[in-house]
């Protein structure tokens, strides 16, 4: 109710910069609204005015080519200074030739190489299945623990640590205390948690495995319930350890299946597409896919357990760090995000399906008896 009386009701300088954006090239409502398809209604009539009282804190985009927190990431000057990023660039941005954005066509890398992986770094004897783990945010990792240590199936654990080795060190001394079988890696701040996954896939570490559980420390800070949502999605995929265990096992004896991932999790509809389609496409057109039907699908938030058939059409990708853009603080629209939207076309082609964990409970649920 909060929301809609502001809205409704805004205060005089949001009444302006609403006014300064219906008549800006710099605002395109109709990107805005094909963007953001979770916007209601009211916001829809008004599209200008949702960007100035909660879009651009959020970090959502005005055009295809302006990101707020991209804008404040290339000038950290203004960020102290409190400025609207829109505002600000309209006013005075411009004319001083700031850096909006770097372009999604000038993808590539010249940070330090990433660690050489091979099979070869497999525990041995390896485990049924195998968890992933890739943690931005180092304080997170208990969390994780818990969560993991609880379950009762066996499992190798993968965990990928942003930073240097220096600065991984702690947190890395924390996880081989726990689980003195894991293998942990750092790795420079590129690519969000895809790239880490695709490395660890494109070395040959996990196919092997009857299935694979991603995980990250997923945050999001540009949602009010960012949190929660990564506590959502992990324990819909790591829950209750005897629930769980019967859930990795259906998951595990239906070969029909592909990928698992929490209740409210499997987002459906072209209009999930945003501004990913474009980069989606290119991607799966390197192995010649375009096969997934007539709506999208995909597993939201990028936590779910995966079976190696889809980890082998990743890896047909032959994706690489220079297919990933320099990090700007981007909420959509990079080639994370477009391969979020892959896994589902490459579940949809290759006819495996995705379940959330209310399915797999359906399948165990008794059947009714039938009178003869």
């Amino acid at each position: 109710m909060q929301t809609l009386w502001r809205f409704v009701w805004p205060a005089q300088d949001e009444r302006r910069y609403a006014r300064m954006l219906r008549s800006s090239p710099q605002f395109d409502p109709a990107f805005y609204i094909a963007s953001n398809p979770r916007l209601r209604w009211l916001f829809r009539r008004a599209p200008e005015r949702h960007y100035v009282l909660f879009g651009e804190a959020l970090g959502l985009s005005p055009n295809p080519h302006f990101a707020p927190r991209a804008y404040l990431f290339h000038n950290p000057d203004l960020m102290a200074r409190g400025v609207r990023p829109l505002q600000h660039y309209i006013e005075i941005g411009k004319q001083e030739a700031r850096q909006v954005l770097v372009s999604p066509d000038q993808r590539g890398y010249d940070g330090p190489p990433l660690p050489p992986i091979g099979a070869t770094d497999a525990p041995n004897p390896r485990a049924p299945v195998a968890v992933v783990v890739h943690l931005y945010y180092h304080e997170m990792w208990p969390e994780f623990a818990t969560a993991l240590r609880r379950q009762h199936f066996d499992f190798d654990l993968y965990v990928t640590l942003t930073g240097t080795k220096t600065d991984c060190a702690p947190v890395r001394q924390e996880i081989e205390a726990t689980f003195p079988r894991a293998k942990v890696w750092a790795l420079p701040n590129h690519g969000r948690d895809i790239l880490p996954f695709v490395h660890l896939i494109n070395a040959g570490l996990l196919t092997p495995y009857r299935a694979v559980c991603k995980l990250h420390s997923k945050k999001s800070p540009h949602l009010a319930d960012g949190d929660a949502w990564r506590q959502t999605l992990l324990a819909g995929v790591l829950g209750d350890p005897d629930q769980t265990q019967v859930r990795l096992q259906t998951f595990l004896d239906q070969t029909q299946l592909g990928i698992w991932t929490a209740d409210h999790q499997l987002y459906q509809g072209d209009i999930w597409w945003g501004p990913n389609q474009p980069r989606a496409e290119t991607l799966l057109d390197r192995i010649g896919q375009r096969n997934w039907g007539a709506n999208l699908a995909f597993p939201a938030g990028s936590i779910y357990w995966i079976k190696p058939a889809l980890l082998t059409q990743i890896q047909a990708l032959k994706l690489t760090a220079q297919d990933f853009e320099p990090e700007q603080a981007l909420v959509d629209g990079t080639t994370a995000h477009a391969m979020e939207r892959v896994l589902g076309c490459l579940a949809i082609a290759t006819g495996l399906g995705i379940r959330e964990t209310h399915q797999l409970d359906a399948e165990l649920a008794p059947r009714p008896e039938t009178q003869s």
